[in-house]
């Protein structure tokens, strides 16, 4: 079995102690290192690699939320949980893609159960998948919105949307909202996907039509099986075209 890696944050000694005393009562965790601020943080997530990170909310040089996002941007599949004293943050927390809020004092069981369910969420793929497990692991991507994590099939995905703060992912299924960027979906969906228009990023594989709209600057895109539209920037036909053609 491959270790789950984790890190933990706390400006507070005695919590990354007993951080790591609960940590060391679970098998195939490996806690690879500890920092009580925010930048030795992401240079942990750089150096170490780990699946999971355990944060508090209030650091001295940087809000864990602030933090999480960064995280995120470096690596977004990572498993994030907050432990804090601020209740407060808990809806905003959760929609910054925390797995889970658990509040100080910490309850020993409640990090053992959690830790636990990352564990099998990360573990899985490696007792199911074949020799081919490289592949079939770059056909997904997991997005966390709100409460969840969703795991969608890249070519379930029909196109993604910005709507304010958030983004709208349009998928087979329907469609839900994340606060991950669009910017951060560049770097994670390959080159199937192409950014269409500042707002738009679109599935090239699930593209049916390009229409002209007479007076706009503007193209549409419209989809297969699906009734919903993207638009095109006039400067980036060319490149769209040539891409739906090769």
């Amino acid at each position: 079995m491959i270790p789950v890696k984790v890190i933990a944050t706390d400006d507070e000694a005695g919590v990354l102690l007993l951080l790591h005393s609960i940590l060391s009562e679970l098998d195939d965790i490996q806690l690879v290192g500890t920092a009580e601020n925010a930048v030795d943080t992401l240079r942990l997530v750089k150096e170490r690699d780990p699946d999971l990170a355990l944060l508090d909310i209030e650091l001295p040089d940087m809000k864990g939320i602030e933090l999480a996002e960064k995280i995120q941007k470096l690596k977004p599949d990572l498993y994030i949980v907050f432990i804090t004293a601020h209740q407060e943050y808990s809806l905003e927390a959760y929609q910054l893609y925390a797995y889970d809020y658990i509040l100080k004092p910490i309850d020993k069981d409640r990090v053992k159960n959690t830790v636990r369910r990352i564990q099998k969420a990360v573990q899985a793929p490696e007792k199911l998948l074949t020799k081919y497990a490289s592949g079939l692991k770059k056909a997904r991507i997991a997005i966390n919105s709100s409460y969840e994590r969703v795991f969608l099939k890249l070519n379930d995905i029909y196109y993604l949307e910005k709507q304010g703060r958030h983004t709208l992912v349009h998928y087979i299924n329907g469609q839900f909202t994340t606060r991950e960027t669009l910017q951060n979906f560049e770097q994670r969906l390959g080159t199937k996907f192409f950014r269409s228009h500042k707002s738009y990023i679109i599935n090239i594989e699930q593209v049916e039509r390009v229409i002209n709209l007479q007076g706009s600057s503007y193209y549409e895109v419209k989809f297969k099986n699906n009734t919903g539209k993207a638009l095109l920037s006039r400067d980036r036909v060319n490149t769209l075209l040539g891409l739906l053609e090769s």
